[in-house]
């Protein structure tokens, strides 16, 4: 077995993935992606029952990825343009409440508009938010990029008041309040708060605006499903003699004193365990912060940051999600493509806090998405519906076995499931008549495959407190220690990615960043 590589990855989610190509294709590095689940993506992977039903555990969708945008580029160079991208149909989302629903078209200027329309008396404060939108944007731009760089940049650009923004630290709820008086409008605007996980009295505004705007031009779904991207980036690092390893679990970063050199791993194969390691003078983790600093490292390279560490790794809620079949179209109902987001009620926070109603069979909300109307290869009718509860209704279980969870787990999934379900009838009259099958996916099933705490699908909470901390960023407290994906930038896929570019500029060095954008969008042309 080959122990010796130039870079090893430990975890093939998105920002893995992006890191593994990138080094690959700028710098011929020879790179070693270690997957502990049996199958590569993280986030990113398919999964399939029946033989014809098809689902993407992550993916959902993905903005700005119109031809000629800087992530549209990005996506097509790591790939080598090998993902085909449709636009979903408009409107690509619906925001459905009791009194009112809301559709959304991918045109920036027409969801300005549109919300006039509705709430003409607010309208200066629609168009500031706009404003504000993007300028928060730009704000959180900039923090990612100083970020990237070594810290006395970072500490320059607050020294010379380069933060852009007197306030960037705000919750969504606050600037909510202070800029609008109605409150179906308030909640009309935050109703993608899924996309990051935290409701408006928690989170960020600016990831908040970061989300909005990543759609102001339409969503997009990969062709084939998402499990095109692992398909398209594993023969590039193959191809500098890298590898692609899934059922290997890291188990422990190696250090020479405060140098990471090498990982140490439980390999499965079959229902052997054998334990190996594997070195090299770049260790990249694609485990997120909490992982990386508490399991796979001594917590005296954590300590001075253990207390923020472990409040934004276990603030927030998780999520559950019921994965449907259909026995025919659900185009037969009206739908489209579209994602509904639905709640019963235009408080968020007070949705929230009702989240474990779930375990009872009463949904706190919903995010309803079709797989098999975005991708026109799909073979067979798909759903998923979104809910979220917390993760100490599921965690007397968590030792068990996959699927072999016993009685008890499998009645409270049919609770939640039947809940679910009612949920959806009572919105959408005949939607269970079109229901070939059902199975749903919790927490700790979650955290089973991704090693993530308590099953987390965002990485540490996006609060604003999140982004005060110096320490959280590509950079370690270990020599030779890299953070990529969700924790080194922010949730999502497209978030995720960018924490890859960014770890492997920093990877390359103080002018990595110029060389890689040169390189990858010289790629990006040769093979368009």
């Amino acid at each position: 077995m080959e122990t010796k590589y130039d870079v090893i990855i430990i975890g093939s989610g998105i920002g893995g993935l992006t890191a593994a190509s990138i080094l690959s294709q700028v710098a011929n590095k020879k790179v070693l992606v270690l997957e502990r689940h049996f199958k590569l993506g993280g986030f990113t992977h398919t999964f399939k029952r029946l033989g014809k039903f098809e689902w993407d555990v992550g993916i959902h969708y993905i903005g700005d990825l119109a031809e000629g945008s800087m992530l549209r580029t990005l996506i097509d160079s790591i790939t080598k343009r090998g993902v085909q991208w449709k636009k979903m149909e408009e409107p690509f989302e619906v925001f459905d409440y009791p009194n009112f629903s809301f559709p959304v078209y991918g045109e920036k200027e027409r969801f300005r508009n549109d919300l006039k329309s509705k709430f003409p008396k607010e309208e200066k404060a629609i168009d500031q938010y706009f404003k504000d939108v993007e300028t928060f944007t730009q704000w959180f731009g900039r923090h990612f990029t100083l970020k990237a760089l070594p810290a006395f940049f970072e500490k320059a650009a607050k020294l010379l008041g380069l933060d852009h923004i007197k306030t960037p630290y705000i919750t969504t709820k606050e600037y909510m309040d202070s800029h609008f008086q109605n409150e179906d409008l308030r909640a009309l605007l935050c109703s993608q708060w899924g996309d990051y996980g935290l409701p408006p009295k928690d989170s960020s505004f600016a990831i908040h605006a970061m989300i909005v705007a990543h759609y102001f031009n339409g969503g997009y779904f990969p062709i084939g499903g998402s499990s095109k991207i692992v398909d398209s980036i594993e023969p590039i690092v193959e191809k500098n003699g890298g590898a692609m390893k899934i059922l290997h679990t890291v188990k422990e970063i190696l250090l020479d004193g405060d140098k990471a050199i090498g990982v140490k791993v439980d390999v499965q194969k079959g229902k052997t365990i054998s334990e190996h390691s594997f070195f090299a003078d770049v260790i990249i983790s694609d485990a997120g912060a909490y992982t990386t600093y508490n399991k796979l490292l001594p917590k005296q390279f954590s300590k001075d940051f253990q207390t923020p560490l472990e409040s934004l790794s276990t603030q927030g809620t998780t999520s559950i999600t019921l994965y449907i079949g259909f026995k025919e179209s659900p185009s037969k109902l009206g739908f489209h493509g579209e994602n509904h987001w639905i709640f019963p009620s235009v408080d968020h926070d007070e949705s929230y806090a009702n989240r474990n109603g779930l375990i009872q069979g009463k949904p706190p909300m919903m995010y309803l998405s079709f797989p098999s109307l975005k991708n026109p290869e799909a073979e067979g009718h798909t759903a998923e519906a979104i809910s979220f509860a917390d993760y100490s209704n599921f965690a007397k279980w968590k030792e068990e076995p996959w699927k072999k969870r016993g009685e008890d787990y499998n009645q409270l999934k049919a609770t939640i499931t039947e809940g679910m379900l009612q949920f959806l009838e009572e919105r959408f009259k005949g939607f269970r008549d079109l229901i070939e099958f059902t199975e749903l996916s919790t927490p700790i099933t979650t955290e089973f495959f991704t090693g993530h705490k308590e099953g987390s699908i965002y990485g540490l909470s996006c609060t604003p407190e999140r982004f005060r901390q110096e320490w959280l960023g590509v950079r370690t407290t270990v020599k030779n220690l890299y953070l990529t994906g969700a924790d080194a930038c922010s949730p999502g896929v497209a978030g995720a990615l960018m924490g890859g570019v960014a770890c492997s500029s920093v990877v390359l060095g103080l002018t990595g960043t110029l060389r890689l954008m040169k390189e990858l969008f010289q790629k990006s042309q040769e093979t368009g």
